[in-house]
């Protein structure tokens, strides 16, 4: 109601009069507030979804389905594709050659099959057998007369002078093609004109036998030479490796055979349709069409020894069409008749039976096109682990092994079967040959090696036993088969987490129970600052510390260490029991000086567990405790017990209140304070034997059940996740202890007041009263802790070992998510399937500490839900 101007104004208390109408200038600074605080959290919010529509943007191509797009189909009329042995396609798509069974070698341009070259290497007499390497262009070729030439055919690449180039090569666009020289000729971006022609190297033949015509040959190259495997008509296996000298006097080379001879069973002799040799020599397959393999260990080459005999197709309605290597020449591809595409690798289990340890089994049933066509001819990446087959009926699909995924299917227009096939060496394009036509096809598979089963499920690897979650992502081969399994990166990162809240968790909380709740406000004002400085140390800092000092300071006190985290506990509370011993009096003037009485027994503490520690390992660890963890010595009692002594003592501490305590309640309400103090010192020594006694006796148990060597303990390695659960607790305990103790002084004084005021202790009253009222608060502190050793760096970069091994092992290193990136991003091609792998790592890191803070909110919103009816 407005006010009347005749009536005199009142007055205040103070007898001046007040400006009852809001300034403009505090409603101005109002807006501004409010204004600035919706920017900055719409800001804040839009800053993160743009992160995450980044890693996004950046891991869907890996998910991206293989794309395949025609180039050139044409007329194979002329190319006699009933006598073809073996097709290859230059890295640019341009230039394309042809082997046939008598000996010729024709080069052709590949958008129109028209021939540019054709030459017979061997003259007019063609050769018996031939193999030709996936990668490098080395070739073998077997003769009647029972000798072997060995060497290389390939593409090579030259650039050319332009002013020796005639007008219509100069008359070329960027992009452009023609034929040149006995190749193609092709004009680039950059206005060069690169040649591309076929090059054949042959070596001098080498007598394998004398008069027995070779019938089949394959070639391994090992860093000493060729390794050449022959099967000639005298049924007998020859396993040679070539080696060279040249004269440099007259510059005569000289070549030597050096290995030994197999007979095989007549019937393996007669039926052999396949001789292959594993890519370092040491093993050969002959195989037959009904599926028989004979594996002969060749690591002796003078004595071969038959490994095993496996059969490739178990179904007994099938037959063996088709056989080849993958990249390596380690794992066999097989086709059959009824278009099932297998995979076979070597691998070594622990009950193995053969000579070498070694059994070959199928690893990979890729998913083949459902009319069972039979497999006419199979393809490998020179470069990956992609696979192409061409069927009867004129279908030719594409395979990732390791993704156990068919990529890619292409129906040609001509129902012919596809007589040879191959993949381009940079895994763009398919070339095709049938009876009547030649098809070449771009491929886009830029990361065939992931999907969602690849990356979070178990994989089976190349000569692994089983599948398994495995990161690997660069190696020093070639035929290097690349694992990119997330799972040890996240087992890493909870293991990390785990250890290290483990260890500041009750620390911080404890620390910020006594300084809210007992310790004195003059010393919680220089004690409580000097704690939150401890957070100003950088986790490189840190990480340094534990890498170069800690680490190598804990590995040669190992049993001193673990007998401390007893130790202390068992000093700091046998400390207070003898407190409690003092007469008032004294106990009152010596108040302010509890805290450094504390302090005192940590030395005391330390000094018990090191006196302790080598006791203890003579009587649990047999004296030796890394041979204990390596060596399999002594049972395994030592490690439950060490284990249980923890959980026996919460047992004790449960049991003391809900049967102790109550009894001692009852009975000694008439007794004096130091009668009570005494019962409570025998009290708590009755308890730690207990406690030492019960785990004693678990640990004798559970020996009998399982050894915990292997499982939670294991070889001790120095960069361990004890000494990063020790020190990365350090980094989080400043975070939850500053939080959880302003949660704590939060807390209405009415609370605290009224519960000391009914005659509750100080403890009980943080216990029973505070600590539930501010429970939002302090699950806030152990989740922002949480979320700060989640996503820690460089702590675990430099002191766990950095290996992605995923067991529980306290004594044994992991890598992390964040780790893993900062390691690998650097060295990463950008947009290359490891760039895109670092990028899903990161949004798995993200999506982790999404799902938990949400979790966490909710939780904490119930928290105070509950803590606002107090």
């Amino acid at each position: 109601m407005p006010q009347d101007p005749q009536q005199p104004a009142k007055r205040t208390f103070s007898g001046r009069l007040r400006q009852r109408a809001t300034s403009p200038r505090v409603k101005l600074a109002n807006v501004a507030a409010r204004v600035v605080i919706t920017l900055g959290g719409i800001g804040t919010i839009g800053a993160v979804l743009l992160v995450c529509i980044f890693l996004v943007s950046v891991v869907v191509p890996l998910f991206v389905p293989a794309k395949v797009k025609p180039l050139a189909v044409h007329d194979a009329a002329a190319a006699q594709p009933g006598d073809l042995v073996h097709v290859a396609v230059d890295e640019y798509m341009l230039l394309g050659y042809a082997y046939y069974r008598d000996g010729t070698l024709r080069t052709y341009r590949i958008d129109t099959g028209e021939t540019i070259n054709e030459q017979r290497p061997f003259g007019e007499t063609p050769p018996t057998a031939w193999s030709f390497a996936i990668t490098d262009g080395h070739v073998a070729f077997g003769f009647a007369d029972g000798t072997v030439r060995h060497g290389m055919i390939g593409f090579g690449a030259r650039f050319l002078d332009r002013a020796a180039l005639p007008d219509e090569v100069l008359a070329l666009e960027p992009g452009e093609a023609m034929p040149h020289e006995g190749g193609m000729v092709q004009k680039t971006v950059e206005n060069q004109f690169r040649l591309q022609a076929l090059a054949v190297r042959l070596e001098d033949p080498v007598e394998v036998e004398a008069g027995a015509a070779v019938r089949l040959i394959d070639i391994a190259m090992k860093s000493a030479g060729p390794v050449i495997a022959t099967l000639t008509d005298s049924g007998l296996l020859h396993i040679n490796e070539i080696s060279s000298r040249k004269n440099l006097l007259t510059g005569k080379v000289t070549t030597r055979l050096t290995g030994g001879r197999f007979q095989l069973e007549p019937e393996d002799s007669r039926s052999a349709r396949w001789l292959m040799v594993a890519g370092l020599g040491d093993n050969v397959f002959v195989a037959r069409a009904d599926g028989r393999v004979v594996r002969l260990d060749t690591r002796n080459f003078a004595a071969p020894t038959v490994a095993e005999i496996v059969d490739l197709v178990p179904e007994d309605e099938a037959t063996l069409t088709a056989l080849a290597f993958q990249i390596g020449k380690t794992s066999l591809v097989s086709g059959d008749s009824a278009g099932r595409v297998r995979v076979w690798s070597r691998i070594k289990p622990e009950d193995a039976t053969t000579i070498d340890g070694a059994e070959l089994v199928m690893v990979h049933d890729l998913p083949s096109a459902a009319e069972r066509a039979a497999i006419t001819t199979l393809a490998s990446s020179s470069r990956t682990r992609m696979i192409a087959s061409g069927t009867a009926s004129g279908l030719v699909q594409l395979f990732h092994v390791t993704s156990n995924q068919r990529l890619a299917a292409v129906q040609l227009e001509q129902p012919d079967a596809v007589a040879a096939l191959t993949l381009t060496p940079k895994d763009d394009g398919i070339l095709a040959v049938t009876d009547s036509h030649i098809g070449l096809w771009r491929i886009d598979a830029p990361h065939p090696e992931t999907t969602v089963s690849s990356v979070f499920l178990p994989v089976w690897y190349e000569g692994y036993a089983a599948p398994e979650h495995v990161w690997q992502s660069s190696s020093g081969t070639d035929d290097f088969e690349p694992k990119y399994g997330l799972y040890p990166l996240i087992f890493g990162t909870l293991k990390a987490t785990v250890y290290s809240m483990l260890f500041g968790v009750p620390l911080a909380l404890l620390a910020a129970v006594y300084t809210s709740e007992m310790m004195h406000p003059k010393l919680k004002a220089k004690i409580k600052p000097t704690i939150e400085m401890m957070a100003s140390l950088p986790s490189v800092v840190l990480g340094f510390l534990a890498a170069l000092v800690v680490a190598p300071f804990i590995v040669d006190i190992v049993p001193q260490v673990l007998a401390c985290f007893v130790a202390l506990p068992f000093v700091i509370l046998l400390g207070g029991y003898l407190w409690q011993l003092l007469p008032i009096p004294v106990s009152i003037r010596l108040m302010k000086y509890r805290l450094y009485m504390i302090l005192l027994t940590l030395p005391l503490g330390v000094a018990l567990g090191f006196w302790v520690g080598p006791v203890a390992e003579a009587w649990l660890f047999v004296g030796d405790l890394k041979g204990w963890l390596t060596g399999r010595i002594g049972g395994g009692a030592g490690g439950w017990m060490f284990m249980m002594i923890p959980a026996c003592a919460l047992a004790a501490a449960v049991f003391s209140g809900k049967v102790f305590n109550p009894l001692i309640r009852t009975h000694t309400g008439d007794w004096s304070r130091a009668r009570i103090a005494l019962l409570d010192l025998g009290k708590y020594l009755l308890l730690v034997a207990a406690t030492i006694a019960l785990a004693y006796l678990l640990s004798q148990v559970l020996s009998f059940a399982m050894d915990p060597r292997g499982r939670f303990l294991d070889t001790y390695v120095q960069r361990n996740a004890l000494v990063v659960g020790f020190v990365m607790g350090f980094a989080i305990i400043p975070i939850i202890y500053t939080i959880s103790e302003d949660a704590l002084s939060a807390v209405p004084e009415h609370l605290r007041s009224g519960s000391l005021g009914a005659g509750a202790t100080p403890w009980q009253t943080a216990v029973r009263i505070i600590v539930p009222t501010a429970m939002s608060g302090l699950f806030s502190a152990l989740m922002v802790g949480m979320g700060r050793a989640v996503g820690e760096t460089m702590i675990v970069l430099m002191a766990a070992g950095n290996t992605p091994v995923m067991e529980w092992n306290i004594f044994n290193g992991f890598r992390t998510l964040s780790a893993n990136i900062a390691v690998e991003l650097p060295e990463a091609v950008k947009d290359s399937t490891h760039y895109r792998m670092l990028f899903l790592a990161a949004l798995t890191l993200f999506a982790m500490t999404f799902v938990v803070n949400t979790i966490a909110e909710v939780i904490r919103l119930r928290f105070r839900k509950r803590a606002y009816q107090l």
